[in-house]
């Protein structure tokens, strides 16, 4: 069976299987079949998507599919992914459906499945999806066809919603906010001016092929700069559909998702509002695990992917979680991550506490860190089966790595859910030989993939 679906959903580059109009207009008629069988007294699904310019074709080839096996459609245009979890939630709606590629560049696109209760799908429906995708198209004329509506005030009812959980006027605070050119555009400066903040908008205005192009949280340097250009308290970088957020203070550094956690996590411990601990990924910094263990809070780590963080979440009865990506995940509703949501609880601690953003982060102290990507090519097997520590030159490499380490560093090798790429994660409390110990581990794996491929 060929696996469509990575970490994060399906993604790829546009015209290429599965991202063409044909494969979607069968992906929206298998999930609608599968919803059908699975719950038939819900019909509706939803539908949001980034600003590609695919986006257009593949909402309508995805609509034509979820149409035809039944299901209604309800269109919310350009929306982030947590609103698409949001309005899910808060519905009758029996799925949602976000087209987008992340921060993936424009000619990227990608598809993931949300539950009725706002969360990621889980494996078993995608599984079952994937089946259903090897079969040939079967539509049939006997199936009643689904209607199709757009809900044209969603960007107004997830603003509202937004603003409805932040507690504090943001009066007195100078914020530029990049919007990637992707799903947030309109509702990041929309949310931030109802709340009283000098505004700064950057990256809000889409073409269809800018979406995360020099901007947005891949981006940092852009934020960075703006922030410094425009005196601003806060600076904000979101990406292409607005699950994920970076920072910078007033004087340009930024900061990462790690420390965007470590600022959360201490506000709702001092608010007895933090159930148990804070999940985060392997690629966590151990300078996070460090800084919350020294105040009394548990941490535990799952594999990358903020699906894989809400499931330990809602195992745990813990309410946070993220990655260094910039995830920050409220394990209280299960929704994916929510970029602007995590956002507003650290300007909620930077107005409440009078300190600034870099006074914030002055309890955790990250441990230098070097991730080397390494692209694959001609792979048939799928990365994630890869047992890539059996191999001679990587072993060794690894060995070599540790010893260099002293044994007080970690070195992780990982694929990507996303692309054919390995990720080298090299980590370790003296920074003097990082990178070059994350270049040596590359190499191995470069020329073991070759000699392998």
């Amino acid at each position: 069976m060929v696996k469509l679906f990575g970490t994060d959903g399906i993604r790829g580059r546009y015209g290429i299987y599965p991202i063409t109009p044909s494969s979607m207009l069968q992906l929206g008629w298998c999930v609608g079949t599968v919803c059908r069988e699975q719950n038939p007294r819900l019909s509706k699904v939803l539908i949001g998507r980034d600003t590609r310019i695919s986006g257009h074709v593949i909402e309508s080839a995805i609509t034509s599919g979820l149409l035809s096996a039944g299901l209604d459609v309800s269109i919310l245009g350009p929306v982030p992914t947590p609103a698409v979890s949001y309005f899910c939630r808060s519905s009758d709606a029996i799925a949602g459906v976000v087209i987008s590629a992340s921060h993936n560049p424009a000619h990227d696109n990608g598809v993931k499945l949300i539950n009725s209760d706002g969360s990621k799908a889980s494996d078993q429906f995608q599984c079952s999806i994937e089946r259903m995708m090897q079969q040939p198209l079967a539509i049939s004329n006997t199936v009643k066809l689904g209607k199709f509506t757009r809900i044209e005030d969603a960007v107004d009812q997830y603003s509202s919603y937004l603003c409805s959980t932040a507690d504090t006027s943001l009066q007195g605070l100078r914020i530029v906010v990049d919007c990637a050119n992707g799903a947030s555009y309109r509702i990041a400066p929309k949310v931030l001016t109802a709340l009283g903040a000098n505004v700064i908008s950057v990256g809000v205005n889409p073409d269809g092929y800018n979406i995360n192009h020099q901007c947005g949280s891949t981006n940092p340097e852009f934020i960075q700069q703006q922030t410094i250009d425009h005196a601003a308290d806060v600076g904000i970088a979101l990406d292409g559909d607005g699950d994920r957020v970076v920072m910078a203070d007033r004087q340009g550094n930024l900061l990462n998702g790690d420390q965007l956690l470590f600022v959360i996590a201490m506000a709702r411990k001092r608010d007895n509002r933090l159930a148990g601990g804070v999940v985060g990924t392997l690629m966590s910094n151990i300078g996070l695990e460090r800084a919350l263990s020294d105040q009394g809070i548990p941490f535990e780590r799952t594999d990358v992917g903020d699906r894989y963080i809400s499931e330990r979440l809602m195992q745990l009865g813990w309410n946070l979680g993220g990655e260094e990506s910039g995830h920050i995940l409220n394990g209280e509703t299960g929704a994916p991550g929510d970029g602007i949501a995590a956002v507003l609880e650290v300007l909620r601690e930077i107005k409440n506490t009078g300190r600034s953003l870099h006074q914030l982060v002055e309890g955790i102290q990250l441990v230098p860190q070097v991730t080397v990507n390494v692209r694959l090519q001609n792979r048939t097997a799928p990365l994630s089966q890869l047992d890539l520590r059996q191999w001679p030159q990587i072993g060794q490499a690894l060995e070599e790595a540790e010893l260099k380490l002293n044994y007080c560093g970690r070195v992780l090798l990982r694929a990507s859910g996303t692309e054919p790429i390995i990720r080298v994660l090299v980590e370790g409390d003296q920074d003097k030989n990082i990178e070059e110990i994350a270049n040596n581990v590359a190499d191995a794996v470069r020329e073991e993939s070759h000699l392998n491929s």
